[in-house]
């Protein structure tokens, strides 16, 4: 009975940790302009009765942060038809930005085409004139060896000493001697290219038994790990999200892109948090980094471990975690065969 006893309640806890939630908590504040530079926020983490702060501080100006936060309590102690005449204000503007940056998107790519079609235009004329030059320099090369020909004709009818004659074919000697050293030299690196080759061949070999390995691995393991991904992310719950972003980056287009793309991740985040909203404002002319947001996210553990499970006892994970320690007995063995 005793045993019974214990065992009913070691069975207890463990569903009643399972079935608890971490909370995650975040409170964050960032700026960056020329005269001001702040970043602050904590981070907290909280399971049961155990719970875990890290605070961030790093204030260049004091002055300059105090009348910030002033300005944070006084938006967030706003009537809400302001924030509604804003919110209508921002859309307007928004328009207005999304043809600006139609507009600036197709001037950059009228200007991309302008400098490849130029790019081209150099790399043809530098060919022609390398070609040009390679001419040049074997039509120079063919009129210098005419003219030794001539004067050594010129010189033998002339009938020149004997020992002029012999310096000549001594040299001739040693030209010959130079190309055979040439055709050594030549010969020897050729040997070398070719043990590179075969090198290559072998490395090539190996990093394609490693591809090989990476492509099966992300065939087989695709489908689980993305189910794994998706899982986990289903199980986050953000209960309540709040964010102020006021962006802008030196280049425009650069800017348009960043803020379509926040926007696209707010339609995802809509759908995931009721109590959601985040205000995105992106500023054309100047540089700029103004953020204020605070969110709270909880997960389950039970969520955690079952996904995780799922992925372990997946076929294709079994599978290939089968074919694994396969292929390493096979390989172990047969190295034990050679060594005997």
């Amino acid at each position: 009975m005793l045993a019974v006893y214990v065992l009913s309640i070691l069975l207890f806890l463990i569903l009643f940790v399972l079935i608890t939630s971490i909370e995650f908590t975040m409170d964050a504040e960032a700026r960056h302009r020329e005269e001001e530079n702040l970043l602050k926020g904590s981070f907290a983490v909280k399971w049961l009765f155990l719970s875990r702060k890290i605070s961030i501080e790093r204030p260049e100006k004091k002055e300059s942060a105090k009348p910030e936060m002033g300005k944070k309590s006084e938006r967030k102690e706003g009537d809400i038809e302001i924030e509604k005449g804003k919110g209508i204000e921002r859309e307007k503007e928004r328009e207005v930005e999304g043809e600006q940056e139609a507009r600036i998107k197709r001037e950059q790519e009228l200007r991309i085409e302008r400098e490849q079609e130029a790019r081209i235009e150099r790399e043809q004329e530098l060919r022609i004139e390398r070609e040009q030059e390679a001419r040049i320099e074997r039509e120079q090369e063919l009129r210098i060896e005419r003219e030794k020909k001539e004067e050594i004709e010129k010189k033998k009818i002339k009938g020149i000493e004997k020992e002029k004659v012999e310096k000549i074919e001594k040299e001739k000697l040693k030209g010959k001697e130079k190309k055979v050293e040439k055709k050594k030299v030549e010969k020897k690196k050729v040997e070398k290219i070719e043990t590179e080759i075969e090198e290559s061949k072998e490395s090539k070999k190996f990093w394609k038994k490693e591809y090989s390995y990476i492509l099966r691995a992300f065939r087989c393991l695709r489908e689980p790990l993305f189910r794994l991904f998706s899982d986990t992310l289903n199980a986050l719950k953000i209960k309540h999200l709040d964010a102020d972003f006021t962006f802008g980056l030196p280049d425009p287009a650069d800017t348009g892109m960043l803020c379509g793309f926040f926007h696209s991740l707010l339609g995802a985040l809509h759908g995931r948090c009721r109590q959601c909203s985040v205000y995105i404002n992106p500023v054309f002319m100047d540089p700029v980094l103004d953020f204020r947001g605070n969110t709270k996210i909880s997960i389950k553990i039970y969520s955690i471990i079952f996904s995780f499970f799922k992925f372990i006892l997946n076929r294709k994970t079994l599978c290939f975690t089968y074919s694994i320690i396969k292929e390493w007995l096979q390989g172990k063995l047969k190295a034990n065969s050679q060594a005997l």
